[in-house]
């Protein structure tokens, strides 16, 4: 699935049963010539299908909406062919000629093969009505290629859907930067061009339309009977007036980016599944922490800072307004000037701490991160302007303003200077400004010339001067890294009363927040390295870290059924932090996960187990998987009944009481069991 289809899928599912209708609507659009050379409405069926794999969503009920939109915009596409095709200029592109050729060659079946040719998809309906196909026929076949659409797509996404519901639990979702880069920019691009190619027609069956709708009796006796508010209506649909289409499109765009950040806020304020995540994603960036990776983040991380992205800002600014571009000048400045506002006004109104593990020590509020802000305010917005000035091209302004604010964002993660949802709402503040400066240049550019007196020497030199004082700053004054003391280990004097408490909880969980098998054991008496040490002495072995060896191994583990030594293991977390060593015993169908959880009255290490099954099997036992994995450790135990720690109902997944283990450090390894 591609990344633009996965950046749907939370989307579709925060809807709930309008899900339903928005992915049908999806289908209409991309049945529909008009809509269909431009929307992505094939994606939005597939994501709906991987939602049904992901329980959202149910098979069958999403299957007829699907059907139902595809027939619709089927016969959309007959009606209109018929209605507006002596009246414009059809398309005559290879994806028409080719719609025309299906028809000829297969008759009305060609309104089935056509659904799965992509451009075709939307125009075989037209090529049917133009080439005087009987009608009877045409709504047989094209209720047969809808409910074929249907199934396939459908269960084409729930396919891809349970790869990734296998897939993702093996990976950090701090995924690699470049690929998640690359995956945008590669489908933004797609989209892009598709709509590029669409939008002559698309611009003249509107035109036609709104001709044909402007003569029709009830519109004419509306406007007739209410002139002011019809005027209204027409203006904000015309392409062609100051704050027509373009100025609607605009203001749909920042009620839903509105709606999206006050969504944020609220599920931060009140949802604290949101900052227990925020902790589990912080903490696992802090255990892939590497001098390579800390060093690139840190250099990255410098575009955003306030001074390097204040004189970047001044000087692409002024450059503009020389070079004569007085709409994109307006336009970039009106876009940083209002991002800086409103994230000084947000971190102050929520005054939320940074994480505790920051790498660098920075004094202002978390939420939201300036950083991922400006990356879209100020560098989004430029490839944008340059883009509407025709000085890049639109390949050109995605790989630089996407792969800028991805890049800087995923550093302030990395680097843990901000929460995951404080860069996620960043960014849609920065965005927010991005279609404000949009709409700033575009007025700009409707009330007086777009471009004046051009001073290009001094243009030039101011830009080098304020890009060589960045570049000056963002050199010399980088920031040093926090100097932080290492804290000791908590001390619990009474072991036994603290297990299952705030102190010494027990729940286990994926990154996700899904529930896996609690801890099973605790110890006292050795540290986590040796007792991984002492396992893989007795024949275990450690977890691969994520790679792609391991994740196709993990999935191919998966899908069939068979553990593999080389397959790596989903993150756990044990009160937000993932497990210190992760380790597996061949053969046995086993995960152990350790974390360092104290220390007891004797100062020594307590640490915490947790079992779980490398592949899903009625015959696992984690009593009997945690006694094997205490084998190799003699001494004294004792077996306890934890009560529920606050929040949870029960030890879900931990068959047994809970084992406490005393161990001695000196015992040779492999000696007494129990």
């Amino acid at each position: 699935m591609s990344s633009f289809a996965s950046h749907i899928l939370p989307a579709l599912d925060s809807f709930g049963i309008w899900s339903y209708w928005i992915v049908g609507l999806a289908a209409f659009l991309e049945g529909w010539w008009v809509t269909g050379v431009m929307a992505p409405g094939t994606l939005v069926v597939d994501a709906g299908g991987a939602l049904v794999r992901l329980g959202h969503l149910d098979f069958f009920d999403l299957t007829w909406f699907v059907a139902i939109g595809a027939m619709l915009g089927g016969e959309a596409s007959w009606h209109s062919g018929r209605w507006l095709g002596a009246r414009i200029r059809l398309p005559q592109n290879r994806a028409f000629f080719r719609a025309e050729e299906l028809i000829r060659r297969h008759g009305p079946l060609a309104l089935v093969i056509g659904r799965f040719l992509g451009p075709v998809a939307s125009l075989a309906a037209l090529a049917a009505a133009l080439s005087g196909m009987d009608r009877r026929r045409f709504v047989i076949w094209n209720i047969i290629s809808g409910i074929v659409y249907a199934l396939v797509h459908v269960a084409i996404g729930y396919l891809v859907g349970d790869v990734l519901a296998r897939l993702t639990p093996y990976l950090p979702r701090l995924i690699p930067p470049l690929g998640l880069l690359a995956a945008v920019i590669l489908v933004t691009w797609a989209i892009t061009r598709q709509a590029r190619r669409g939008a002559p027609l698309l611009r003249a069956t509107l035109t036609a339309l709104r001709q044909r709708v402007a003569t029709w009796p009830p519109v004419v006796r509306f406007g007739m009977a209410h002139p002011r508010t019809a005027n209204f209506i027409a203006d904000r649909l015309d392409p062609g007036h100051g704050g027509g289409l373009l100025a609607t499109g605009i203001a749909i765009l920042l009620i839903y980016l509105i709606a999206l950040l006050v969504d944020g806020t609220l599920d931060l304020a009140l949802v604290p599944a949101t900052g227990e995540l925020d902790q589990r994603v912080s903490n696992l960036a802090h255990a892939y922490w590497s001098p390579l990776g800390l060093e690139v983040a840190a250099w990255v991380t410098q575009l955003g800072r306030v001074p390097v992205a204040a004189l970047v800002a001044v000087g692409t600014v002024t450059g503009l307004a020389l070079f004569g571009r007085r709409a994109a000048a307006f336009g970039l400045a009106g876009a940083v000037l209002g991002n800086s506002l409103t994230v000084t006004l947000l971190k102050l109104a929520f005054g939320r701490e940074r994480p505790e593990l920051a790498y660098f020590l920075e004094t202002s509020n978390s939420f939201p991160s300036g950083h991922a802000a400006i990356s879209v305010a100020l560098y989004g917005s430029l490839a944008l302007m340059l883009w509407r000035e025709r000085l890049i091209g639109p390949t050109t302004a995605i790989v630089g303003g996407v792969g800028l604010a991805i890049g800087i964002g995923l550093t302030r993660i990395y680097l843990i200077e901000h929460y995951l949802s404080d860069v996620l709402n960043g960014w849609i503040v920065g965005t927010i400004w991005m279609v404000i400066g949009l709409a700033i240049a575009e007025g700009v550019r409707r009330r007086g010339p777009a471009v004046g007196t051009a001073r290009h020497v001094t243009g030039i030199a101011v830009m080098i001067a304020c890009f060589g004082a960045a570049g000056w700053v963002a050199v010399h004054h980088r920031p040093s890294p926090a100097e932080r003391s290492l804290e000791p280990p908590a001390a619990i004097a009474d072991l036994p009363a603290a297990i299952g408490t705030d102190r010494l909880p027990l729940e286990v969980v994926t990154l996700g927040g899904d529930a896996l098998p609690p801890v099973s054991a605790v110890s006292a008496g050795l540290s986590v390295a040796q007792i991984a040490d002492r396992l893989i002495a007795n024949g275990w072995l450690r977890v691969p870290a994520p790679d792609v060896v391991s994740v196709v191994a993990a999935l191919r583990q998966d899908l069939t059924g068979h553990p593999n030594a080389g397959a790596t293991a989903p993150a756990g977390f044990r009160a937000s932090r993932p497990a210190d060593a992760t380790l597996h015993a061949p053969g046995q169908n086993t995960v152990l996960r350790l974390w360092e959880a104290g220390q007891d009255a004797t100062a020594a290490p307590i640490v915490a187990w947790a079992v779980a099954p490398e592949v899903r099997s009625r015959t696992w036992s984690a009593e009997a998987a945690t006694t094997a994995a205490l084998a190799p450790f003699p001494g004294p135990r004792d077996r306890l009944s934890p009560a529920p720690s606050a929040g949870t109902s029960d030890r879900s997944g931990a068959a047994g009481p809970l084992i406490l283990l005393k161990s001695d450090i000196a015992t040779p390894p492999g000696a007494g069991h129990e």
